[in-house]
């Protein structure tokens, strides 16, 4: 079974960094028309995400077998808000990463949020590409908007908060 990891990482690097870890052959999540998902998927693959989905809780542990989509208006932890393509070249390394994601998602996150992250209650963190993912053409960092509180009901879109 082929298995392909995602690193997620924090703003200020502090929160414990773990990683998201995909399998051939989970399940498709459910989307309407529109491209919503529509009931929770407790095993989608994590490079199914879309933005606009919302993940259901997302495990602090050090390594995640599965991301849980769920429907927005159902309890969630995180919401993707913004993908950011990084260039090909040579693996950037974990600053490099976090110096793109800061700049990328924390320039996207007032347009999703409402109001500058400096001023937020809300939070972010991000999934970046790990060396492994990287070789196998991952240039994707997806940036993930939640509220440190705890989990959520809807969608952080336009929160103001």
């Amino acid at each position: 079974m082929a298995r392909t990891i995602r690193a997620i990482a924090a703003v200020a690097g502090a929160v414990a960094v773990f990683a998201t870890v995909s399998c051939s052959g989970d399940d498709e999540p459910q989307r309407d028309p529109s491209g919503n998902v529509t009931e929770t998927a407790d095993s989608a693959d994590v490079f199914d995400i879309k933005v606009g989905d919302c993940l259901g809780d997302v495990d602090n542990a050090d390594e995640v077998t599965d991301v849980v989509l769920a429907p927005c208006e159902d309890e969630h932890t995180h919401e993707v808000y913004a993908i950011a393509e990084v260039p090909d070249g040579q693996f950037p390394g974990a600053d490099a990463f976090q110096n793109r994601a800061t700049k990328q998602c924390g320039a996207r996150f007032a347009e999703f949020v409402g109001v500058a992250w400096k001023n937020s209650e809300l939070d972010y963190n991000w999934l970046q590409p790990t060396e492994e993912s990287w070789e196998q053409g991952d240039r994707q960092i997806v940036c993930l908007a939640y509220d440190p509180a705890g989990p959520v009901t809807g969608t952080l879109e336009g929160a103001g908060r």
